[in-house]
C-alpha cells in the first residue's frame, strides 16, 4: 500500500509541475541559480581555509550547522507539515478507503521530507564536501557526513510533526492557524537566539569563537555526537561508531513518539480541523448607528483593513520586521558598543538609517499591495455588483497598502531616531521622504497583484504566484536603484565630492561612470546647494509620482477588464475566478 500511496504522491507531483505557468519555471530558475552561486562562493571559502581548520574549531561548526538545520526545518516547516496533515485536498479522498491512517501518516512525513529537510542537506552537503576534498578526508568522512545530515534533517522534521500533533488536540479548531503562526514567529525566535548564545554567554560573536576553538557549546548538547562522528571519520578512525549509534537513537526518539501519536493526533485531528468549531458565541446586540455615505476611495480602504485586522494570519507579512529591527537591536544591546558613543554623529547615522528603512520599505509595500488585489477572492462579487471603476478600486487599495507600512515602520524609525538624537527636522524629512518614495513601490505592487493574484483560504499571506512575488521584488529594488540617485545626492554631503571623483576616475565600465557623474553633481552641489538639492528633490518626487500614475492607470485598465484569481480549493484544487469592477463574474 506505501508503493501505491507513494507512486500517486509522485504522479500529483509531475502534474503540479506540468501545471506550473512559464514565469514559474523562470522564477525556479533564478532562485536556483543565486543557491548556486552562494554554494560556490560557501564550498570556494571552506576550500581555502580547510587546511587552517582545527578539530575543536570543525566540531563547533559541525554542531552549529546541524542546529542551523533543525532550526531551518522547524521554522519554515511547520506551516508545510500542517498543511500536509489538516489542510491537504487529498486527504478526504485517502480517509475514504479502507487504508491504515500509519500509512497516509508515514507518506505524509515522506512528502514533507521531499522539501526543506532534503533542501538543507544538500545545502550543507556541498561545502562539506569541498572541504573533505581539501583537506584530504577519509572515504568513511563521506558516508558519515551524509548519514548525520540526513538523520538531522530527520529530528527536525519530526519535532515539527510532533508539535502540530500536539498542537491540534490543544488548540481550537477555529484558531489553530493564527496558533500555528505565532509558533512559526516563535520557532524563528529559538533559532535566532542560538545563534545569539555564544555573544551573550561570552561577549564574542559566533565567528570568534569558532575560528577561535572555543567549546560554543557544552558536551552534553546531542549535536556534538554527530560532530564528533563526522570528525573521527574525517580522520580514518573507527572512534566514530559509539557517537554515530547514539545519534541515530537520537533520531528515532522524535519519530517514535510522532508514530505513536499517529492515530489520536492525524486523522482526531484532520476531523475537528474539518468540522471546525460547532461552539458559537452569543453577541450582544449592537446599538446603531447612522453613519454617513463615504467616498468609494475611502470605503474601499476601510475594508481592506477589517480584512487584515480580522485574520491575525495577514500580519505575516510584516513578521520579517522582527529579524531586520527587533534582532538587531538586542545584539546592539548585548554587544560593546554603548548608545552614548553613536548619539551626536547624525550626519552618519540619519543617512545610514534612511538606506536601512528604504531597504524594508521596498520589502514590504509591494507585497501589502499585491496583496490586496488577491484578497477579494471568494468576496468578489461585493465589487461586481457596486457602481465601481477600476479607478476607484486601485485607489481605494493603494492608500491603505501605502498607508499601514509607513504607519509601523514611522514609529519604529522614531524610536531609533530618540535613541539615536537626531534633529526635529531630521524626523520630518525623513518621513517625507519616505513617503513620497514609496507611494511608486506600492502602486506597482497593485499592477502585479491584478498580474498572479492567487487566493489560498487555508494560507492567506500568499497572495501571489511565486512567479510574480520574485518580479514583484526585482522591480521594487530597480526602482529603488533609481531614485536613490537623487535621494544619495541629498544625503551626501557636498565635501565628499573629491573622493568619488577619483573614485570614479580609477574606476571603469558603467560604474566609473556612474560615481563621475555622481561626482560632477556633488560638485554642482558644493557650489549651488540650494539648487542642486531642489533639483534632485523635484527629480525625485517627479519620478515617484510618475511611476505610481503610470501603474495605477494601467492596474485601472486591467480590473476594468477583469483581474483572473487563482482560487486554491480545498476540494477541487486550483481554479480561476475572474471579476471585473461593476462588471459580470465569469
Amino acid at each position: 500500500m506505501m508503493k501505491k500511496l507513494i507512486k500517486n504522491q509522485q504522479r500529483i507531483f509531475v502534474n503540479t509541475l506540468k501545471s506550473q505557468d512559464l514565469k514559474n519555471y523562470f522564477a525556479y530558475l533564478v532562485i536556483f541559480a543565486v543557491l548556486a552561486v552562494l554554494l560556490f562562493l560557501f564550498s570556494q571559502t571552506i576550500w581555502r581555509i580547510a587546511g587552517s581548520l582545527t578539530e575543536p574549531m570543525l566540531a563547533g561548526i559541525f554542531s552549529y550547522s546541524m542546529l542551523m538545520i533543525i532550526g531551518m526545518v522547524i521554522l519554515i516547516g511547520m506551516p508545510q507539515v500542517f498543511k500536509h496533515m489538516y489542510s491537504a485536498t487529498d486527504l478526504e479522498f485517502l480517509f475514504t478507503f479502507p487504508i491504515k491512517t500509519r500509512h497516509i501518516f508515514l507518506m505524509k512525513y515522506i512528502q514533507s521530507f521531499i522539501g526543506t529537510p532534503l533542501f538543507a542537506v544538500f545545502f550543507f552537503l556541498i561545502p562539506f564536501t569541498a572541504y573533505g576534498v581539501a583537506s584530504g578526508a577519509s572515504f568513511l568522512y563521506y558516508f558519515v557526513l551524509l548519514l548525520v545530515l540526513l538523520a538531522t534533517s530527520i529530528i527536525g522534521l519530526s519535532i515539527a510533526y510532533l508539535l502540530n500533533l500536539i498542537v491540534i488536540q490543544i488548540v481550537p479548531a477555529s484558531r489553530a492557524n493564527e496558533f500555528m503562526t505565532a509558533m512559526s514567529f516563535l520557532s524563528g525566535l529559538f533559532v535566532y537566539l542560538i545563534f545569539m548564545l555564544p555573544q551573550i554567554s561570552s561577549g564574542r560573536s559566533l565567528t570568534d569563537s569558532l575560528m577561535a576553538g572555543l567549546p560554543v557549546l557544552p558536551d552534553w548538547v546531542p549535536v556534538s555526537w554527530g560532530s564528533d562522528a563526522i570528525i573521527s571519520a574525517a580522520n580514518g578512525s573507527m572512534g566514530f561508531f559509539l557517537p554515530m549509534i547514539l545519534f541515530i537513537l537520537l533520531t528515532a526518539v522524535p519519530v517514535l513518539l510522532t508514530t505513536m501519536l499517529v492515530e489520536k493526533g492525524f486523522r482526531t485531528g484532520w476531523i475537528r480541523m474539518s468540522e471546525g468549531s460547532r461552539k458559537k458565541k452569543k453577541r450582544k446586540p449592537k446599538k446603531e448607528r447612522a453613519q454617513g455615505v463615504s467616498h468609494p476611495v475611502i470605503a474601499i480602504g476601510k475594508k481592506e483593513w477589517l480584512s487584515i485586522k480580522r485574520d491575525m494570519r495577514e500580519w505575516m507579512a510584516f513578521l520579517p520586521l522582527a529579524f531586520f529591527i527587533v534582532f538587531p537591536l538586542i545584539g546592539f544591546i548585548s554587544g560593546d558598543v554603548s548608545l552614548s558613543e553613536l548619539r551626536g554623529f547624525n550626519e552618519i547615522s540619519w543617512p545610514i538609517a534612511q538606506g536601512f528603512f528604504l531597504f524594508i520599505y521596498a520589502l514590504f509595500n509591494g507585497q501589502l499591495a499585491a496583496s490586496a488585489i488577491a484578497r477579494e477572492g471568494l468576496s468578489a462579487w461585493v465589487l461586481r455588483i457596486l457602481p465601481l471603476s477600476g479607478r476607484d478600486i486601485a485607489l481605494g487599495k493603494l492608500w491603505i497598502s501605502w498607508l499601514l507600512p509607513l504607519i509601523i515602520l514611522t514609529i519604529l524609525e522614531c524610536i531609533v531616531g530618540i535613541l539615536l538624537g537626531w534633529a526635529w527636522w531630521q524626523f520630518i524629512a525623513g518621513i517625507l521622504l519616505k513617503a513620497g518614495i514609496t507611494i511608486g513601490i506600492s502602486a506597482t505592487g497593485i499592477w502585479i497583484g491584478t498580474i498572479g493574484a492567487r487566493y489560498n483560504p487555508g494560507n492567506p499571506q500568499q497572495r501571489l504566484t511565486f512567479g510574480t512575488s520574485m518580479i514583484l521584488l526585482l522591480l521594487a529594488y530597480v526602482y529603488l536603484a533609481i531614485l536613490s540617485i537623487p535621494y544619495a545626492l541629498m544625503l551626501i554631503p557636498d565635501e565628499a565630492a573629491p573622493l568619488v571623483v577619483e573614485m570614479g576616475n580609477n574606476s571603469s565600465g558603467f560604474f566609473g561612470f556612474v560615481l563621475s557623474l555622481f561626482g560632477v553633481l556633488l560638485t554642482w552641489k558644493a557650489s549651488y546647494p540650494v539648487i542642486v538639492t531642489g533639483l534632485g528633490l523635484l527629480l525625485m518626487f517627479l519620478l515617484s509620482i510618475g511611476v505610481a500614475w503610470l501603474f495605477l492607470y494601467v492596474s485601472a485598465k486591467r480590473i476594468n477588464r477583469g483581474v483572473t484569481i487563482d482560487i486554491v480549493s480545498g476540494t477541487s484544487g486550483k481554479t480561476k475566478f475572474k471579476w471585473k469592477s461593476g462588471g459580470s463574474l465569469y
